[in-house]
């Protein structure tokens, strides 16, 4: 793709000035710088990022990282103390039965 020089930058604010007015320009100047700036603070932000991204994975950290840490774990299930105890039952969710139905009257059985 061929560079702009110095006389196509010159023609292209030429046609601006002609099509925008000269009221208008230094509005618009404004705004592309404005444009600018801020493509060049997100371009340098994401370039430190990735460098540091980068510089981690190439050299090893002398801080410890997450992974490193001790993990505190919990203490053993089986108690000396508790042992002389009977064991709990498992606890289980509450049952579901239906209920009963009444009790018959007694009646003379009829042969069938």
């Amino acid at each position: 793709m061929p560079s702009l020089g110095p006389a196509e930058i010159l023609v292209v604010l030429v046609i601006a000035l002609l099509v925008f007015g000269p009221n208008k320009m230094p509005e618009i100047a404004k705004q592309v710088g404005k444009g600018f700036r801020e493509f060049r603070r997100v371009q340098q932000h994401l370039q430190s990022e990735l460098r540091d991204v980068v510089s981690e994975f190439d050299s090893p950290s002398s801080t410890p990282s997450v992974e490193q840490h001790a993990v505190p774990m919990l203490p053993p299930k089986e108690d000396p103390l508790a042992s002389d105890l009977p064991a709990a039952p498992p606890v289980a969710g509450p049952e579901i039965t239906a209920p009963l139905p009444p009790p018959e009257p007694d009646a003379p059985s009829e042969p069938a």
